[in-house]
């Protein structure tokens, strides 16, 4: 090797990576749950001088949301190449500092557009730091542990749901508002910042960066690379818009399940917690699934397994109670398993290279449609005469899609591109 492998030598290297990847995703995890449990709530302070109707609300609502993934996708793209330029480490220690950033200034807004604009930042560094940490990990361990592995990935962004459930549970039983709940998320971030500074840099990225290869978005359009990159794009909207379907509407529709009971107010963080749990054990199943099964067995068992689960969650129940809970923990348990699975999957697509820019590209343009479709959920859910369950199953259709679209999906052999195979 011209580089001195330090990852090879010095073992605990590799448990500093996963480490600093886990933190970093899974503080993700806690600002992405945060927002989801605290938006609302922000809003009907963010409208000065009117009261908003529920209309207002969940317009806006759907239009924050929409922010957070467009402005994921593009820092998705951005740090992603970045990522490939300037080093996996270094460039996720500043996506981590920009969502921790702006989660605060959030925290502090004083209107709806604010919030929006504070969303869309955040959301730079929340997108960006996915193909870093994926990235990283799998270039500094071996090719054996590459399934578990994204499995961790996977299951520490819904580490971090859990956290944020369970804090917000808290804070709000005690009569915090949603600033102190969304400031506290501003706090955790930065914790991650520490053990990433003592990262070093991968030595299959530094090899790669000293041929000194130019790297192009345009590169993933190329005929060697087009088709993963489609697919991959696709794969990942099946996923993520399977997800925020399912769950966009989730906290509202417990809201509604909840009303005048005694825990009217903490009803959603309780649901939220029992979904959690699940997304824990679900989302490292996925990445184990698909080391054991194969990337595209796996795929159509969790397709079949997400769409079951969410038809189930919002078509058999009707009250707040203990059901609920426990739809909620295998609905959290199949729905989020595919971000076990696509950490697996989209490194495989790309050489060392690219990898980072073609995961960043492939992962975030599906949240760029998958914001059009919260948005379209919005008029769907006005469609159904404000039907949250209703809208939430259509989309849970996208499942029964994804199951045609794996038909299509490259088959990697479940291994690595490397420079020479390109």
């Amino acid at each position: 090797m011209d580089e001195r492998d330090i990852y090879a030598e010095k073992p605990f290297y590799r448990w500093l990576a996963l480490a600093a990847a886990l933190l970093a995703w899974g503080f993700d995890g806690v600002e992405q749950g945060v927002f989801a449990l605290m938006t609302r709530a922000a809003l009907k302070d963010l409208f000065p001088g009117k009261v908003p109707t529920e209309g207002d609300i969940s317009f806006y609502f759907g239009l924050s949301m929409a922010m957070w993934l467009w402005g994921a996708a593009v820092g998705g793209v951005l740090f992603g190449k970045w990522g490939d330029q300037y080093g996996r480490a270094r460039t996720l220690l500043f996506a981590v500092l920009t969502y921790s950033v702006f989660t605060g200034l959030s925290a502090i807004c004083t209107h709806w557009s604010q919030l929006a604009v504070f969303r869309f930042l955040g959301a730079l560094g929340l997108g960006g730091t996915w193909p870093l940490c994926v990235a990283l990990v799998v270039e500094t361990w071996p090719e054996k542990n590459r399934a578990v592995l994204a499995g961790a990935i996977g299951c520490s962004a819904n580490v971090g749901y859990l956290i944020a459930a369970t804090y917000s549970r808290l804070m709000l039983a005690h009569g915090a508002t949603w600033r102190w709940v969304i400031g506290m998320g501003f706090v955790i971030g930065l914790l991650a910042l520490p053990v990433i500074w003592f990262v070093p840099e991968p030595t299959k990225w530094k090899q790669s960066r000293a041929k000194q290869e130019k790297i192009s978005l345009g590169e993933l359009f190329s005929p060697q690379y087009r088709r993963g990159t489609i697919m991959g794009s696709l794969l990942s909207t099946v996923a993520l818009l399977g997800t925020w379907g399912a769950f966009l509407w989730l906290a509202t529709f417990v809201d509604k399940l909840a009303e005048g009971t005694a825990q009217a107010s903490t009803a959603k963080a309780i649901v939220s917690q029992w979904a959690s749990v699940g997304q824990v054990i679900g989302s490292f199943l996925g990445g184990v699934l698909a080391g054991w099964l194969g990337n595209k067995k796996s795929w159509l068992l969790l397709c079949v397994a997400a769409w079951v689960a969410v038809m189930a969650l919002f078509g058999l129940t009707r009250e707040f109670g203990l059901q609920v809970c426990i739809l909620a923990f295998f609905g959290g348990m199949f729905v989020p398993a595919f971000f076990g699975w696509l950490p697996k999957y989209l490194p495989e697509l790309f050489p060392t290279r690219i990898r980072a820019t073609g995961q960043g590209f492939a992962y975030n343009i599906g949240r760029v449609l998958t914001g059009l479709g919260v948005l379209a959920a919005g008029g769907l859910a006005q469609a159904f005469h404000g039907d949250y369950r209703l809208a939430a199953m259509t989309i849970a259709t996208v499942y029964l899609l994804g199951l045609v679209l794996i038909r299509f999906a490259p088959d990697t052999g479940g291994r690595l591109q490397t420079e020479e195979t390109k």
